[in-house]
């Protein structure tokens, strides 16, 4: 819980410092910079990546955790799902009272020929629900394979695989335009936040009942 703090109030800081404007130049030098090296190959792979970050996917994700935790859990194994969708609830109050008003028109490069799984949350930019959620599901999917060893003994091998799905959908949400750098930097401290509060009660449940959460296959 220490760590889920720290990261919270890391998270207030930047929400303080994006609210006062001072990420302004930084999130369109680096928007800029991006674009400028971007391609058609590189838009249809990042939007598709993003596809792993929407509320749709994450959601599903989550739920098929969910089932894979019931033996040990019962249910408490609507964790994750009960976690995507307050991530999703905290998107919306953040969006709604943070002023960061997102990119414009100009710098939308989703490819028009991927359906878009992108929904309109609050008035401002600021977290990225995207980033926050993957964060979590695929934080919490890593968790799971190295401390429990949900999908086998090998299963530690998928954790560089969850890194690079999470650092390809921030990389993804500023490329196409959708969010600022500082709103991907909020997602992540927001869902880290969230993921380690969530780690730190599973990893009790696990400490004092072993035999009732060890999950194997």
């Amino acid at each position: 819980m220490i760590t889920a703090g720290a990261c919270a109030a890391v998270f207030v800081l930047i929400t303080l410092l994006v609210s006062s404007g001072v990420f302004d130049g930084l999130n369109l030098r680096l928007t800029h910079y991006l674009q400028g090296r971007g391609s058609a190959g590189q838009d249809i792979g990042l939007g598709l990546f993003s596809y792993l970050g929407s509320i749709e996917a994450t959601l599903v994700i989550a739920a098929l955790l969910g089932l894979a935790l019931f033996r040990g859990l019962r249910l408490l194994a609507i964790l994750p799902l009960a976690f995507v969708l307050v991530s999703s609830a905290l998107e919306f109050l953040f969006k709604s009272i943070v002023p960061s008003v997102g990119p414009g028109r100009a710098f939308q490069r989703f490819p028009d020929v991927l359906p878009s799984f992108s929904h309109k949350v609050g008035a401002y930019s600021f977290p990225s629900g995207h980033v926050l959620r993957a964060t979590i599901v695929y934080g919490l999917v890593l968790y799971l394979a190295e401390r429990w060893d949900l999908f086998g003994r090998d299963s530690s091998r998928l954790s560089p695989v969850l890194v690079l799905v999470v650092l390809f959908v921030a990389y993804g949400v500023v490329y196409l335009g959708w969010h600022w750098f500082s709103d991907t930097l909020g997602g992540v401290l927001l869902g880290l936040t969230l993921l380690f509060g969530l780690i730190a009660y599973l990893e009790r449940k696990r400490t004092v009942n072993p035999g009732h959460t060890q999950v194997e296959d």
